[in-house]
């Protein structure tokens, strides 16, 4: 009886914690970023490269940034603060001014004003 019991507890525990071991956080969300180009692209997706991303994609006709990310990792507030400091305004952070000026040319979009909302 002992031996049975034993045998019970410990598949039930195996059973928990096999359930329990393998959580992610991992999420897809989109963002509006605004860019030209094929370079805008390149950098945009590249300054999402921190832990936490699996991968970013963003649309040149749609500027949506969609992000595969671990939220136990990373929030979508940082990284759109990074593709910020890169230069690229987007729906939460305006550029900074001096990396949009280091931009080429190309790359050097029409900047809106933020609204007060």
């Amino acid at each position: 009886m002992k031996k049975l019991l034993s045998i019970l507890i410990f598949s039930a525990s195996l059973l928990f914690f096999a359930c329990t071991g393998n959580k992610t956080s991992a999420v897809e969300v989109s963002a509006h970023v605004w860019g030209n180009c094929d370079k805008c692209k390149t950098t945009i997706e590249k300054s999402c490269a921190i832990d936490g991303v699996s991968e970013a994609v963003w649309n040149e006709d749609s500027k949506l940034l969609t992000l595969k990310l671990d939220t136990s990792l990373v929030t979508l507030s940082t990284v759109l603060q990074t593709v910020s400091k890169a230069g690229y305004d987007n729906e939460m952070f305006y550029a900074d001014d001096y990396a949009y000026n280091k931009l080429p040319d190309c790359c050097q979009y029409d900047r809106r004003p933020f609204e007060s909302k």
